[in-house]
């Protein structure tokens, strides 16, 4: 009869064990959903919010390209160290397909379409 009573005892540990942690987690979910990290957010041409965070590791901020529905680059959105969000308009660079590819990266040299 103890053997019984022991393999029992075994089985309802080993239940309360699987039981704890699975609901652990939840029960922690909420208390690490409170802590959010500040992010940066962009509307863009389509009117949807774009959520940007700064890299602190890489002291850099995420940027966003908006492409207008033609394809051809509006705006550059990027987030700072202070979290505020810049955004620099393709009105504001002098490019031209003839010094197109002095520029490094995707902004502002979309700016364009070059035949």
């Amino acid at each position: 009869m103890r053997n019984n009573r022991t393999v029992s005892v075994s089985v309802w540990l080993v239940l309360s064990a699987v039981l704890v942690a699975l609901l652990l987690p939840e029960a922690l979910l909420p208390t690490a959903d409170a802590v959010s990290e500040p992010v940066c957010s962009y509307r863009n041409s389509e009117d949807e919010t774009i959520f940007l965070k700064y890299l602190p590791l890489l002291r850099r901020g995420q940027d966003y390209v908006d492409f207008g529905k033609d394809g051809k680059c509006l705006k550059r959105a990027t987030c700072t160290d202070t979290f505020k969000t810049i955004v620099e308009d393709c009105a504001q660079h002098k490019i031209a397909c003839a010094n197109k590819d002095r520029f490094t990266g995707v902004f502002p040299g979309c700016c364009l379409k070059c035949p």
